[in-house]
């Protein structure tokens, strides 16, 4: 049995049922990440998407406490959510 890939990201093992994606890392090369914390790397931290972060005056990065898998998550949901509420 192989053991599942460890996401560059947040080092924990991206599971078979999980989403993911193939990254290209420079210098390391291709590797799997989850979906979740591929999309953090472009989309930011809670703080950006809600413009609470620095670049918009404030300090909020990720809610304190949260792993970086947790926070990935929260960040693709909460992206998703203002997506689809934008046009509202």
């Amino acid at each position: 049995m192989n053991a599942a890939p460890m996401c560059p990201y947040c080092k924990e093992a991206v599971l078979a049922e999980e989403p993911a994606e193939a990254v290209v890392i420079y210098g390391v090369g291709a590797q799997v990440a989850h979906l979740e914390c591929s999309a953090r790397r472009v989309i930011g931290s809670v703080g950006h998407i809600t413009r609470q972060c620095s670049c918009y005056g404030g300090t909020m990065e990720d809610p304190p406490g949260m792993t970086p898998r947790q926070a990935a998550r929260l960040a693709y949901e909460t992206f998703q959510w203002q997506q689809r509420n934008q046009s509202r």
